[in-house]
């Protein structure tokens, strides 16, 4: 723990977004938690019931938002490079994935998003639409930012952005994943459609739909965080982001990162 009592994290040393200017890796992990944070704030208050267009370019924005301040060269820009990723398979063991090849790789985050508005034009009654088939969208928009890897670092905080932003303007809450059982299931159940884009989103779209229903309607934007419904705040979407932040270094190592600065305290 740090002075004021947060938890010292830092991104992996490899991360584009490991530190910087004069700021530590730490305190580079915080600022970069707070934009996430503004940007989760923005996004509840312009697309709560209201309708969301997905385009490149809104993800784009999103990337440019959370890292543009700190990291002007990577900040809302779309790598020019290959890019590998692990991806984390139910059971055990790490698979190494490639992302879309740079020379396709806006006109496959285009068709993710044209494929995201057509299934979310088709509800004619969002609200008599079960939570399954509003979440299936969801999960395929935000498994699909994850298997194309639009940006050389900060994918999955980027489409994290895109899965609360989807959500909330469909009338459902957003979910933080910020226990270790919750962590583990997120990556498990995202495992095949990372794998393909012929996986299955199926076990993505039944966690959050599991995790969401049985809640009743809501007038204003709220956050499932522990298995509780909360109404969301600037001060909720501060612990949203830093689940988030943790879970992009992949479920195993943020339990391992929570329990080192447990230990640490």
């Amino acid at each position: 723990m740090d002075e004021s009592g947060h938890p010292r994290y830092r991104d992996n040393e490899g991360s584009r977004f490991y530190r910087t200017g004069r700021r530590s890796p730490e305190e580079t992990w915080r600022v970069l938690g707070d934009e996430l944070s503004r940007v989760l704030d923005d996004a509840g208050a312009a697309f709560w019931r209201k309708p969301l267009r997905m385009d490149a370019e809104r993800v784009r924005w999103w990337h440019g938002a959370i890292f543009g301040r700190h990291f002007s060269h990577d900040g809302g820009r779309l790598r020019k490079e290959r890019v590998f990723f692990g991806a984390v398979m139910p059971a055990g063991g790490m698979r190494q994935l490639e992302g879309s090849p740079p020379e396709v790789l806006r006109r496959d985050l285009e068709v993710l998003c044209g494929s995201f508005n057509r299934c979310v034009d088709a509800f004619h009654d969002v609200d008599g639409t079960s939570v399954l088939d509003r979440t299936r969208p969801a999960a395929a928009l935000y498994a699909g930012i994850l298997r194309v890897h639009p940006f050389a670092d900060g994918n999955l905080r980027t489409g994290f952005v895109a899965l609360s932003a989807v959500l909330w303007s469909l009338g459902l809450p957003n979910v933080d994943f910020t226990m270790d059982d919750e962590m583990r299931v997120h990556d498990d159940a995202l495992a095949s459609p990372l794998s393909s884009s012929d996986g299955s989103i199926e076990p993505f779209a039944r966690v959050l739909a599991e995790l969401i229903e049985g809640f009743p309607k809501l007038s204003r934007a709220h956050t499932v965080s522990e298995g509780r419904l909360v109404e969301t705040t600037p001060e909720v979407n501060r612990k949203v982001a830093e689940s988030a932040m943790l879970l992009s270094q992949g479920a195993r190592r943020a339990i391992e990162m929570r329990g080192e600065a447990r230990e640490g305290h």
